[in-house]
C-alpha cells in the first residue's frame, strides 16, 4: 500500500509535464492552386522540370507555442507549365519571397487564404521572354529546325540572350536534360529578336537519334547584362571596293585586300543581372518519329 501511496504524488507530477499536453492544434483547412504569369504578357511562366521548381513562402501569423521565433520558409512547386497546387494549407495570412535563383526578377508579396479552396496568381517578370515558337523538319539536310522570338523582360537591365534548342527521349526536356550538341542549336548572345536554331537527326546529339524512340524539344533563353567591348576583326573586301574609296591609282592592284574592322563584341554574362544564369522557356513539343508534326504537350498533371 505504501508503495502505491508512494507512486501517486510521482504519477501526478508527470501528467503535469510537457510530456502529456496532447496535440489540440487544428489541421490543414485550406487549399491553394494558381499560376506564375508574365506581368506584362499574361503567359504561363515556363519552367524546367516539374515538381523540381521550389519558392519560398512565408506563414506571417505563425504564432509557436513557446519561444520567440520567425517562421520558417515553406518549399512549394511549380510545375513545368507554371502552375502549383498545394492541398495542405492552413488559413491565414502569407507572404512569398523569391530569390535570384527563380527565372524571374525576385517578388516579394502578401496574400492571404482563407478556408476552404483558394485561387492565387503571381505576376512576375521573366529575365527573358520567348514567343512566335515554331518547329519543323527539314528534309533535305535532315534537321529539327525552331524559330522563335527573343526580348527581354526588363531591356534596362539586360542587353544580351543567348539562346538553346533542347531536345530529349521524355518531356522533362531541359537545362539539366538535353542532349543537343550541335553547334547551331545555340546562338551566341544576341541583343534581341528572331531567332532560328537547328538540330541534326542524324549522328551525334549524344545518342539521342541513334534508336527509335520519341524526342521531346524546347526552346530557352538566358538573358543577361553583357559587358560590351571594342574588337577589331580582319575582312577581306574586294580591290573594286577598296579604290573607290581612295586608292583606285594604285599600280598594280591585287583582286581583294585584308582591312581590320571594328566592332562592339559582347562578352558573356558579368554576373550582374541574373547571376545564377538562369533560363527561361517556351513550352514542350513532342515530335513525331517522322518527324513531321510537332505537339505542344500540356498535361503537366
Amino acid at each position: 500500500m505504501k508503495k502505491i501511496l508512494y507512486l501517486i504524488p510521482l504519477l501526478l507530477m508527470a501528467t503535469s509535464c510537457d510530456w502529456f499536453v496532447f496535440d489540440n492544434m487544428d489541421g490543414y483547412d485550406a487549399t491553394i492552386t494558381g499560376k506564375f504569369l508574365d506581368a506584362s504578357t499574361n503567359d504561363p511562366i515556363q519552367f524546367g522540370v516539374p515538381d523540381n521548381y521550389g519558392f519560398s513562402v512565408y506563414e506571417e501569423n505563425f504564432e509557436p507555442p513557446k519561444g520567440n521565433f520567425a517562421p520558417s520558409a515553406l518549399t512549394w512547386y511549380a510545375r513545368t507549365n507554371g502552375s502549383y497546387t498545394n492541398k495542405l494549407v492552413f488559413s491565414g495570412d502569407y507572404r512569398i519571397q523569391t530569390t535570384q535563383s527563380n527565372n524571374f526578377y525576385p517578388l516579394t508579396e502578401q496574400f492571404s487564404i482563407k478556408k476552404g479552396d483558394n485561387t492565387k496568381d503571381f505576376k512576375v517578370t521573366p529575365y527573358a521572354r520567348i514567343s512566335n515558337v515554331s518547329f519543323s523538319y527539314d528534309s533535305a539536310t535532315k534537321e529539327i529546325v525552331a524559330k522563335c522570338n527573343v526580348s527581354h523582360g526588363d531591356p534596362a537591365k539586360t542587353n544580351g540572350i543567348k539562346v538553346f534548342l533542347m531536345i530529349a527521349p521524355d518531356r522533362f526536356v531541359g537545362k539539366n536534360h538535353n542532349n543537343a550538341e550541335d553547334v547551331t542549336a545555340t546562338t551566341a548572345f544576341v541583343e534581341a529578336g528572331a531567332v532560328e536554331l537547328r538540330i541534326k537527326t542524324t549522328g551525334g546529339n549524344k545518342s539521342e537519334f541513334t534508336y527509335k524512340q520519341p524526342h521531346y524539344v524546347r526552346i530557352a533563353a538566358q538573358a543577361a547584362h553583357c559587358a560590351v567591348v571594342p574588337a577589331w576583326d580582319e575582312e577581306t573586301i574586294d580591290w573594286g571596293a577598296w579604290g573607290a574609296i581612295g586608292y583606285a591609282g594604285y599600280p598594280d592592284p591585287p583582286a581583294s585586300v585584308i582591312v581590320l574592322v571594328h566592332h562592339d563584341a559582347e562578352y558573356t554574362n558579368d554576373g550582374t543581372v541574373n547571376p545564377n544564369q538562369t533560363y527561361n522557356y517556351s513550352s514542350v513539343y513532342k515530335v513525331s518519329e517522322d518527324f513531321g508534326s510537332f505537339t505542344e504537350v500540356t498535361d503537366w498533371e
